[in-house]
């Protein structure tokens, strides 16, 4: 080969972005979750990808994203980690679209050690985001998570614009949220809702509060603290579209809550299976 054509087909290949191929995450086996990056270039403390294709392995539900920027800005997460954080955020994208973890995924453990992220401040950013199962698609035209904390606790803060969802009348078309992770490296977390804002037509939902999460929503507990305004107004936006027992179970609420100027306020707690709002328990426990 001559040396022009040795010198053209060393820069092709630099030039080429890398292809991966589907990888799985420490903890979880193949049978639980795969993801799949195109269109990688890396720099020591960030990664770009053209698109990532992610599924619960066994599940008809998948993530796409046309876009995906990881980038630590304080320069101490190297770009390998910044990829794992980003999967297993994609990993908790699929998990809370089906409701819950998969059966594949059940006593399987997923862990990001703080060592690992220590001193960094870890960023994700994804663009034209699909969460799609038959029938039913999410779709969100920016989200990001960024780690502004990671030593004693992880503290993040996230963000998505232009949420729109087939099937759930009442999800916010934009969201922001303020949380702090307790307990990384312990069997069990606790997560602090320190900031919730959301934004669905004309209503403001805003909420805080703790919880401690479980392998079911029976070993599960919670202490949070929900404001929506306009619920009337809300109620009778969706009136013609949602289904009769979504507007039911809302109108339900807006009886149980306490008023507060245009705002409704509920105490949700969870213990033990059980279901109270502003202590009053439901007539029913929770797997």
């Amino acid at each position: 080969m001559s040396t022009r054509l040795s010198l053209l087909a060393a820069a092709a290949a630099f030039l080429t972005p890398v292809v991966a191929s589907a990888s799985t995450l420490s903890g979880l086996p193949e049978s639980c979750f795969t993801y799949e990056l195109a269109g990688t270039k890396t720099a020591p403390h960030g990664l770009t990808a053209k698109t990532l294709h992610a599924t619960l392995t066994g599940t008809d539900i998948t993530l796409d994203i046309h876009g995906v920027t990881l980038a630590d800005p304080s320069g101490y997460v190297e770009s390998s980690t910044l990829e794992r954080f980003n999967a297993v955020a994609a990993y908790a994208a699929l998990s809370a679209f089906r409701g819950g973890i998969s059966a594949a995924c059940k006593d399987q453990s997923l862990t990001i050690n703080s060592s690992d992220i220590r001193s960094g401040t870890p960023q994700v950013l994804w663009t034209d985001v699909t969460l799609a199962r038959p029938g039913h698609d999410m779709t969100i035209r920016k989200a990001s998570i960024r780690a502004v904390q990671t030593t004693p606790d992880l503290r993040l803060k996230i963000e998505g614009a232009g949420i729109h969802d087939t099937k759930q009348p009442l999800m916010p078309t934009q969201l922001s949220a303020d949380l702090t992770v307790q307990g990384l490296d312990a069997a069990r977390q606790q997560i602090t809702i320190n900031t919730l804002h959301a934004v669905t037509g004309s209503s403001a939902i805003d909420g805080k509060g703790t919880i401690d999460p479980g392998a079911t929503a029976s070993t599960s507990a919670a202490d949070v603290h929900v404001s929506v305004t306009n619920v009337d107004t809300l109620i009778g936006q969706i009136r013609d579209t949602a289904p009769k027992k979504v507007v039911a179970a809302l109108t339900i609420a807006r009886l149980m809550g306490r008023q507060s100027g245009d705002a409704t306020l509920w105490d949700i707690g969870l213990g033990g299976g059980v279901v109270t709002v502003n202590r009053i328990p439901l007539p029913f426990s929770v797997p």
